[in-house]
């Protein structure tokens, strides 16, 4: 298990290189870019349309923030993952090569920039007076749990690719959507309980709430034990489906790529 560990680390750090090892500013460009995203969308609603501070104290774009940092690690991983049989062609056609580690390297990979957002939003906090609050270590819990539900649908997502090559594109159009389903931009108070309902059944719900409650909220992850038990029924359901899937699918995939 280390040595699988080790190595899933090691093609990790070099996916991550390799992304802009071609350009001069590096890595730099890894952090810049979700952090010019998250800037437009705080500009958008804090400045021009002026949203209230949320509870009467955290500012709209810090309320906002942890939701988008979820997003982007879960749409930067199956963005990118899609295509990680492909990239890794060359290991998939290596019989000694264990490819069951490969959907893990693209999540790992968005894990590093994830991580560093998570510290930034820790900083944000401290540097604005923002009460630190002990619900805060609960941010272990989401961080693995979004690790998990992510690498579930990586490996889904990465598993069809080779048998249907427009799947990257569909994956794009899907996420652009997507984004709009979470309660991210916006509050679920703002709908109909009615409605509000289909939207908590989006696993990505715990995750953005569970962010977000982390630095804001008054309640621990066991309190919710509907959105709680939503999550691990539909996250268990893809890990077991995209496992079997995978295993099925293994034999041919050197033949398809």
């Amino acid at each position: 298990m280390k040595k699988k560990l080790r190595l899933i680390w090691q093609l990790a750090l070099n996916d991550f290189h390799s992304k802009y090892a071609s350009s001069q500013l590096g890595i730099f460009w890894a952090f810049f870019k979700p952090v010019v995203m998250a800037s437009v969308y705080i500009v958008v609603f804090s400045v021009i349309a002026r949203a209230t501070p949320v509870s009467g104290i955290y500012p709209y774009a810090l309320w906002m923030l942890p939701g988008l940092i979820v997003w982007f690690v879960f749409s930067d991983s199956v963005s990118t993952g899609v295509s990680t049989l492909t990239d890794y062609s060359y290991l998939v056609k290596n019989i000694r090569f264990d490819i069951s580690i490969l959907p893990g390297v693209k999540v790992v990979s968005a894990y590093i920039i994830h991580t560093f957002f998570i510290l930034l939003v820790f900083a944000l906090y401290l540097l604005m007076g923002l009460p630190i609050k002990i619900y805060m270590i609960q941010i272990v819990y989401y961080y693995a749990a979004t690790f998990i539900f992510t690498l579930a649908v990586t490996r889904i997502v990465c598993t069809i690719q080779p048998f249907f090559k427009d799947l990257a594109v569909a994956i794009e159009i899907i996420l652009l959507v997507g984004v709009w389903a979470c309660p991210i931009m916006w509050d679920l108070s703002m709908i109909p309980e009615s409605y509000a309902i289909w939207f908590k059944i989006n696993p990505m719900y715990h995750l953005v709430s569970g962010y977000r409650a982390c630095f804001m909220g008054d309640y621990w992850m066991w309190q919710r034990p509907r959105s709680m038990a939503a999550f691990w029924c539909v996250t268990l359901l893809l890990e077991f489906f995209g496992r079997r899937l995978f295993r099925r699918l293994s034999t041919h995939f050197s033949d398809v790529i």
